[in-house]
């Protein structure tokens, strides 16, 4: 197929310009040493409970940070795929060969997909090695959870990307319009949703639950708050306690939200409803993206 040449040629220049070998080496150091220092930490547990223990800190300590790094390098990574080469020339001989438009975008896609995720996949490897064999075979799918939901995060990135690349007309305009829903997402939406919602409590008459339960459907559209919420589901009581974390600080969450939320949590608050929300990220801007693509003039 057209789109495997596509894709297999932006993956073997991602392996000539060493980003493969760089990517397994930042991801290694930044999952295998936290999971280093948190097994010897708990080296003297020596119990089976102090090993799922080991696991549920792993995860929480990661989380933010994982939040942050694998958004960053799949931007890094794809905001330029097809704006540099359009910049360049290259895509019009590109285009010149039996490729379509849609070839080159989901060739590019599925190339810079492996490029990040790869690397990720090993990073997580190398730390089970450290963790797994200590760990109770009962708490081992957290450790699959996290890692397949930090692959899934870092995908939906580089679609993300990949899409404002593909409707961009400049590397400039597609580094401006990644990292600026990265910004948005890390930086601005919590305070966001916060002040809308209160807006509507405050002149709209919408009661304290359905102002709660606004904020947080808001929070969840964002996809760097989905993720979250997801791992945390990993290690919390239950998905409605891991809902709840969005609001307040670290582990102390807003007592008023906690009983705006009630004691059952809504379907359309659920995990796979996240995921949804999640995986529109990917779907959307990769599908617009494309039809920009389609009718731009090269």
């Amino acid at each position: 197929m057209s789109l495997v040449a596509v894709a297999r040629k932006d993956f073997r220049d991602a392996i000539r310009s060493q980003w493969l070998l760089a990517l397994s080496a930042l991801f290694v150091v930044a999952f295998a040493l936290p999971a280093l220092i948190r097994f010897s930490l708990g080296v003297g547990l020596g119990e089976r409970q102090g090993a799922t223990q080991i696991m549920v800190l792993f995860i929480r300590f990661m989380k933010s940070g994982t939040a942050v790094l694998v958004p960053i390098i799949a931007i890094v990574v794809t905001y330029a795929s097809i704006t540099r080469e359009q910049e360049s020339g290259t895509l019009k001989l590109l285009l010149a060969l039996p490729h379509s438009r849609a070839d080159v975008v989901v060739g590019k896609l599925l190339g810079r997909s492996a490029v990040v995720a790869l690397p990720i996949a090993f990073g997580f490897l190398i730390a089970g090695i450290v963790l797994l064999p200590a760990t109770p075979v009962a708490a081992i799918w957290r450790f699959g959870a996290f890692a397949l939901l930090t692959v899934i995060l870092g995908v939906v990135f580089v679609g993300l990307s990949l899409g404002i690349s593909a409707a961009a007309d400049s590397d400039r305009q597609a580094m401006v319009g990644s990292v600026g829903v990265f910004m948005a997402g890390s930086v601005f939406w919590g305070p966001a949703t916060g002040r809308i919602a209160s807006s509507l409590e405050t002149y709209a008459g919408v009661s304290t639950q359905g102002r709660y339960l606004v904020e947080l459907f808001l929070k969840l559209l964002n996809p760097i708050a989905a993720y979250k919420t997801l791992v945390d589901s990993l290690i919390a009581p239950s998905q409605l306690a891991a809902r709840q974390q969005l609001f307040g600080f670290f582990l102390f969450p807003d007592p008023a939200a906690q009983k705006a939320l009630g004691d059952q949590l809504p379907f359309y608050f659920t995990d796979p409803f996240v995921v949804v929300l999640l995986l529109l990220w990917f779907i959307v801007p990769v599908y617009v993206g494309m039809e920009v693509f389609e009718r731009a003039d090269l």
